[in-house]
């Protein structure tokens, strides 16, 4: 009888263990900007790769590596603090999106057509449309009227270039780029393998399909960042 009543206590104890994990872990999912669990692989791997990033205190972060410069918060957003300690939170977010903390949803291109990026290989966001057919880009402008650190010559990221900073730990990612919206960022990079010209490429800066990438419609609105 004793020996039922251990098993079944016991039992009982997995049972609740079980429920206060799956507890944690969905109390988890419910914090969108925040931090989740990773593999051991990827938090080494993510602490290699980003030890080349140094946040320089004006709202930039710079890549020995790479040798590129990039803004540390998303276009609309407002960075706050020093070289040491900072945010992204300087500026409200939306009504629909409290903690986007100002991100902005820009379009790729006003027209779903090659009117905001070139011909040639790779297809990249331009000012001046090459088909003769008027087209704005909402994304391209952001970045080329951005003055953060001083600098004049902001750009859009490339496909390649969000798939590099999106390679590894987006933990350690979150620590240099904090406030990181949990969505698709638009590249700079059209779909070249989309003969109507009606899309361009995105990566996923979300925890679950953090790196991945797909194409939008151009007229489409995601968040932006921007790399010099």
């Amino acid at each position: 009888m004793r020996r039922i009543y251990y098993i079944i206590r016991c039992l009982f104890t997995l049972f609740a263990f079980s429920m206060f994990a799956m507890g944690c872990e969905e109390k988890l999912d419910h914090s969108p900007y925040g931090f989740a669990e990773e593999d051991n692989s990827d938090l080494i791997a993510g602490a290699i790769f980003f030890q080349s990033f140094t946040n320089n205190g004006d709202g930039t972060t710079s890549d020995s590596t790479s040798g590129l410069m990039w803004k540390t918060c998303s276009q609309g957003q407002v960075f706050n603090g020093n070289a040491t300690s900072y945010n992204c939170r300087g500026a409200n977010g939306t009504l629909a999106n409290p903690s986007s903390f100002g991100a902005a949803e820009l379009q790729y291109c006003s027209v779903d057509l090659n009117s905001c990026n070139t011909l040639g290989l790779p297809q990249t966001l331009t000012n001046v449309s090459p088909i003769g057919i008027a087209g704005s880009s909402e994304a391209y402008d952001s970045c080329a009227n951005d003055n953060t650190g001083g600098h004049t010559d902001w750009r859009v990221a490339s496909f390649l270039e969000l798939k590099y900073l999106s390679s590894n730990s987006r933990n350690f990612m979150l620590l240099k780029f904090p406030d990181t919206i949990e969505s698709f960022y638009w590249s700079s990079t059209a779909n070249e393998q989309d003969a109507s010209g009606k899309t361009a490429r995105s990566v996923s800066f979300s925890r679950d399909k953090f790196g991945d990438d797909d194409s939008f419609s151009k007229t489409s609105r995601y968040f932006v960042r921007c790399v010099r």
